[in-house]
């Protein structure tokens, strides 16, 4: 890479993490595709416009990449080129007419209730490790926080007096999330047993590893892996499938859109609406089952 690329390529990454706050897992997919665009013999000094995006996604495409793999990195592309714009590095925002293939929306896999207790009831408790375990599955139904957001989550914006946690979201947005009495109940024995774990300084969040240490999201990934079992093993259930679990669940008990796009920490009430076409699905199988005209 050239040196004026490379220059270019420091403050992007600093506009990424300390412009607009996006997680480190974000910016390192950032800078990662726009490394390699400039290993593949890219530049964002000469010659970066539309051909040479196009003439990179058709040679990822031709090894067989997803398209929302495709469509990511046209997000990239997008992002990276206004950026130059803003900056004054471009006058032509190159990327406005790169379009993103089209990508089939999934609907989030989600637990039944009984499926959630089961994972909880797997850890032992009676152990320090086990009983962090559980708080840790649930924290993460319980409060709908995402891997990160639990892996960063402060001890002194937990409040087990108020039943909340303060939490730092994506885009650095942050929020006050009730945590049920359950949750509280688990969150606050983990808390007395905590000091164990600290052999040197505090890193100051709630979960640590044996070692004292800050977990990160692999960890948290670790955790809920070692608790699932049967149905959820089979429904490849993850950290992100409990924050799945949380909304749904609130949906489907009546709690309206608005308020779970707040829990959630959604920009926009779009991300959380995926999940009304669950609650839909659920409502279908019923009718489908007990209306005289949805029997065959």
């Amino acid at each position: 890479m050239q040196e004026e690329d490379r220059l270019i390529l420091e403050s992007f990454k600093d506009e990424l993490t300390y412009g607009r706050g996006l997680s480190p897992l974000t910016v390192k997919a950032y800078l990662t595709q726009m490394t390699d665009f400039a290993a593949a013999g890219g530049s964002f000094v000469k010659g970066f416009d539309i051909s040479q995006m196009r003439e990179y996604l058709m040679k990822r495409a031709s090894t067989g990449m997803s398209p929302g793999s495709i469509a990511r990195m046209v997000s990239c592309f997008h992002t990276f080129s206004r950026w130059l714009v803003e900056t004054g590095r471009s006058e032509i925002d190159h990327s406005e007419l790169l379009k993103a293939p089209r990508v089939p929306r999934r609907l989030p896999g989600f637990l039944g209730v009984s499926e959630v207790k089961s994972v909880l009831n797997a850890y032992d408790t009676s152990t320090t490790k086990g009983l962090r375990n559980r708080a840790v599955v649930e924290l993460l139904y319980g409060a709908g926080l995402r891997a990160a957001e639990a892996a960063s989550l402060l001890l002194k914006n937990t409040s087990i007096a108020s039943g909340t946690v303060r939490v730092m979201g994506k885009g650095r947005r942050e929020r006050i999330v009730p945590v049920p009495g359950g949750t509280v109940e688990y969150l606050g024995k983990w808390i007395q047993k905590r000091n164990e774990y600290i052999s040197g300084d505090d890193p100051g969040t709630l979960f640590i590893s044996v070692r004292g240490r800050k977990l990160d999201p692999r960890d948290i990934r670790r955790i809920v892996s070692a608790g699932v079992d049967g149905a959820a093993r089979a429904a490849g259930a993850t950290p992100h499938t409990f924050r799945h679990s949380f909304a749904t669940h609130l949906l489907n008990g009546g709690a309206d859109i608005r308020t779970v796009q707040e829990l959630l920490g959604h920009a926009g009430i779009g991300t959380t609406q995926i999940y009304t076409h669950l609650t839909t699905e659920k409502l279908k199988g019923v009718y489908m089952k007990t209306h005289p005209r949805g029997k065959k």
